[in-house]
């Protein structure tokens, strides 16, 4: 047989195996290439490939990579189901209603189970025009490209917990999906017997966990609800119980500031929880209002000492509450003061970090204390993922390095900046030109 016909004969084997196994083969190559793909995009953070599984170890506030991501045990799965195919067609399907459960899992994960990360996504879609506003008032000008501020969210509901935690996914869960339902596909095509009974229990798998992931959140959901008509119809007692049952369900109705606020209204209303941290927490909301900053952290404070959720929900806003007033300060002229409150926010709340790093580094600068600044914009440099909140960054860095005598590392963060956002980026152009 001549060479010719080899090559004729094998690819007409190769075309009939396609022709049986591509739903399989392509599944497998998405599945396969997930593992090394992002599956959760942060407004401007950098972070590591994948998403870990949620019930070894929480996310925690910093993203990171981890040995058991969504990805690498889905590849793990699917391996052990490929590898028993040849025993039982029915290993491979559980493997797949398995890798769709994964699936379905991560939204719900961001969403309802870890507050503390989709708490930091939304921040960072706020800091970003909060930065942005920042450099236009206080630095020299940059007319980049324009500007795009990411969507801020509402996470009110249950529903728009859900919306904000999909907005935020990447490919590598898409790829993942994909290639899942296409083994699904594949595997319940190969079953033998009756197949939509079979589709119907392995569909099981997946929807009871999405079951487990759901009915806290909307339990919780159920009694925030009766808790605000309870208030509306003017029964406090009955609301405050109902606001705590909806914590008790709900971990992000534990770290809502905004419930402990009213829960302390509603003590004061009928008289009771005199020294509740409630209380002390729906004082500070109404200081913060007034501009009376100080007093508003103070009263915070004392919420703090009172330990678990309370104490979490109570440094996070008095972090908040001490941007603002840093802010205020630095508007006023008071410079020193402003970096020592921005600080003290990063201290306690590190969601904040890469926006109150930019601050205290302006701040740093403005008060002469360039290596300081150069300290706070490293982080920045290393970790953010904003074309224009980087060129910012190196071109107050090619500052710090020019006061200090270092023109060859100044001119070299100057060139960077205009390599991040040269469109007419005066900042950088004006130093390197000496102008």
């Amino acid at each position: 047989m001549n060479i010719g016909k080899r090559v004729e004969l094998w690819a007409g084997v190769g075309a009939s195996i396609w022709a049986a196994h591509w739903l399989l083969f392509v599944g497998s190559f998405l599945v396969f290439s997930s593992a090394i793909l992002k599956w959760l995009n942060f407004p401007f953070s950098h972070h590591p490939r994948g998403l870990q599984l949620p019930l070894l170890r929480n996310i925690e506030l910093l993203p990171h990579l981890s040995l058991l991501s969504y990805g690498v045990l889905g590849v793990c799965v699917l391996a052990t189901g490929l590898a028993l195919l040849w025993r039982s067609d029915t290993f491979l399907a559980v493997a797949a209603a398995i890798l769709i459960a994964f699936w379905a899992a991560a939204p719900c994960q961001i969403a309802f189970q870890q507050p503390a990360l989709i708490r930091r996504l939304n921040a960072e879609t706020q800091d970003l025009p909060m930065i942005r506003g920042f450099a236009k008032s206080y630095l020299p000008v940059n007319y980049g490209p324009a500007e795009e501020y990411s969507k801020h969210f509402e996470l009110d509901t249950v529903w728009d917990r859900f919306v904000a935690a999909y907005s935020f996914l990447g490919l590598g869960w898409y790829c993942f999906g994909i290639g899942s339902l296409l083994i699904a596909t594949y595997s319940i095509g190969r079953l033998p017997g009756e197949r939509g009974t079979t589709a119907l229990a392995l569909g099981g798998i997946p929807i009871g966990v999405l079951i487990i992931f759901l009915t806290p959140p909307v339990m919780g959901q159920h009694y925030f609800i009766s808790a605000c008509t309870a208030q509306a119809r003017g029964n406090n007692e009955k609301a405050i119980t109902s606001y705590r049952k909806a914590m008790w369900w709900d971990r992000w109705r534990r770290q809502d500031i905004n419930i402990y606020a009213t829960i302390g209204d509603l003590e004061r209303l009928s008289g009771s929880g005199e020294d509740s941290p409630e209380r002390h927490i729906s004082r500070a909301q109404e200081l913060k209002e007034a501009r009376e900053y100080e007093s508003a952290v103070f009263e915070l404070s004392r919420a703090v000492a009172w330990g678990g959720a309370v104490a979490i929900a109570s440094r996070c806003e008095s972090a908040r509450t001490r941007v603002d007033f840093g802010i205020a300060l630095y508007n006023g002229g008071g410079i020193g003061a402003a970096v020592t409150q921005w600080q003290q926010a990063l201290i306690e709340d590190p969601v904040q970090q890469q926006g109150l790093a930019f601050l205290i580094a302006r701040g740093n600068y403005d008060l002469g204390r360039y290596q300081a600044s150069l300290d706070a914009l490293n982080g920045i440099l290393k970790a953010s993922g904003d074309k224009p909140l980087l060129a910012n960054a190196y071109s107050l860095a090619g500052d710090c390095y020019t006061k200090l005598g270092r023109d060859t590392d100044a001119r070299r963060s100057y060139n960077l900046s205009l390599k991040e956002d040269i469109l007419v980026n005066f900042w950088a152009m004006s130093a390197l030109t000496g102008n």
